[in-house]
């Protein structure tokens, strides 16, 4: 879902990242990720706007992105 919903063109302006909870990855740390999957969006600012659970579906997730963009 990850893959799918990052190369699609209508989403070419946000920065998609992926975190290896493994490697101590220091963005886990900073946006207190302990399990996944997760989802953090962020302002242009980068002020928390979304730290939640990830929708199961294609859709749904496509749809938490739209409510934040």
């Amino acid at each position: 879902m990850f893959d799918a919903t990052k190369n699609n063109s209508q989403f070419r302006d946000i920065s998609f990242q992926q975190i290896n909870l493994d490697s101590h990855d220091p963005l886990a740390e900073q946006y207190q990720i302990r399990s996944i999957p997760r989802v953090v969006i962020l302002s242009g600012g980068n002020d928390v706007l979304y730290n939640g659970r990830v929708p199961m579906e294609q859709s749904g997730f496509e749809e938490l992105i739209k409510q934040y963009r």
